[in-house]
């Protein structure tokens, strides 16, 4: 492949807090070549992008998506399959033109769209799925009102990925090693209620201690790691005692859990955004919005409580229904609560690579590393709400390739 050469920009590597003005970056094939002060001629017959007024950064990444929870409900919705497929596929092209190169799906994506997104029959980020939700019967994942005995329907290997609702330690055992079949990268299992849950209450603790043990020695027999819906403090007791790696939403968490966490190397993917969104449902009972205002109080006092104890905390934006542009915006409001928009961006790039164990390929701008990068108008470091413009994301580099070139940037070097 023809080298690229991305000159003088503002290099965000995202290895530390620093930040280099007046860099060329060279991809070589699919990973970063020579990271040089501006200045050096660019080899004959390399494709040449002048970055001058804009910032090189890694690309985004994001631990808790759920792109095929497309219907009005946060569902898979009622349409046809085709048009759902097609809705899917939207959403997934969508996120890649928001800079985003790997997310997370945190379930409901059957595996199947992350294969076609490897053979190139999608374009999109590289997707990390976790197949099905694992549920206990009434919690987080069972979409059955009060008055109704029987399953919607039921996950469609290669197509759709509905919750997989199980009792018992046996039964967890099997559906996470379905997942795992299927071709889920993590297991994801609901450990407490949810807000809008038909039949639960968010503070429950949900799943048992052996259920989650079992979801957690699947996973650990197949290298991989258990991600948990968790709210309440007794639920998030429960589940760092099972040893699940990554504890999402966590609004319940205490000082004495984070420090728990912390000697785990457990990581907190807090989700800011989407109760922001939800908050804006004018739809809202008056206990909704009441559970909801209380759960948004309790996540940014997570945050800053993960930070004190010394747990890292990664980034989701936990975002659902037909529109998921601006994800982004994830990290303005995670700034307000980090103090800075440095380790906003840092836990959306180095840390969430960190926890998808995925470091050593993603996640900083560094020679030898996967060319995963995007080029953005404007300095984000001073106004990180550039990053949820799509506008604003002008290149975005996937492994090497240039999947969107907004402006028309790329050129052909000189050939001397």
């Amino acid at each position: 492949m023809t080298d690229l050469v991305i000159r003088d920009v503002t290099l965000l590597a995202c290895v530390d807090q620093t930040v280099a003005e007046h860099v060329d970056v060279t991809v070589q094939g699919s990973r970063i070549g020579h990271i040089r002060r501006t200045g050096t001629p660019a080899p004959p017959g390399a494709r040449v992008i002048e970055g001058s007024g804009h910032t090189l950064m890694p690309g985004l990444t994001d631990a808790h998506v759920h792109m095929a929870l497309i219907g009005p409900a946060g569902d898979h919705g009622a349409g046809s399959w085709i048009s759902h497929v097609l809705g899917v596929k939207d959403v997934i092209e969508a996120t890649l033109d928001d800079g985003f190169t790997t997310v997370r799906d945190a379930g409901g994506l059957e595996p199947a769209y992350a294969r076609a997104v490897r053979a190139k029959q999608i374009r999109g980020p590289r997707i990390l799925p976790s197949g099905s939700f694992i549920s206990q019967t009434g919690g987080h994942g069972d979409a059955r009102l009060a008055h109704e005995a029987v399953h919607a329907g039921t996950s469609i290997p290669g197509l759709v990925a509905r919750p997989e609702v199980v009792d018992g330690a046996d039964a967890v055992r099997r559906a996470a090693r379905e997942q795992l079949r299927r071709g889920a990268t993590q297991i994801k299992v609901m450990a407490s209620g949810g807000v809008l849950s038909p039949t639960d209450r968010w503070s429950h603790p949900q799943l048992s201690l052996d259920e989650l043990r079992a979801a957690v020695e699947v996973a650990q027999a197949c290298d991989t790691y258990v991600l948990a819906h968790c709210h309440s403090e007794a639920a998030l007791r429960r589940v760092i005692q099972a040893g699940v790696r990554s504890v999402e939403h966590g609004s319940g968490l205490s000082a004495a859990i984070a420090a728990d966490m912390a000697a785990r190397g457990s990581y907190l993917v807090p989700t800011l955004l989407v109760l922001d969104v939800i908050l804006a449902d004018s739809a809202l009972t008056d206990d909704q919005r009441a559970d909801i205002t209380t759960i948004k109080r309790g996540s940014r006092r997570a945050v800053r409580t993960a930070m004190a104890a010394g747990v890292t905390v990664g980034s989701g934006s936990d975002l659902v229904g037909p529109d998921q542009r601006g994800r982004a915006r994830e990290l303005a409001r995670k700034a307000e609560v980090m103090g800075s928009a440095t380790a906003a961006i840092l836990s959306a790039t180095r840390d969430n690579a960190r926890l998808f164990r995925m470091a050593d390929r993603i996640g900083t701008v560094e020679p030898g590393k996967l060319a995963d990068l995007i080029l953005v108008d404007g300095h984000p470091l001073d106004d990180i709400t550039l990053l949820a413009d799509a506008a604003r994301i002008l290149l975005v580099v996937k492994g090497g390739v240039v999947v969107k070139d907004a402006n028309g940037l790329v050129c052909e070097a000189s050939r001397g």
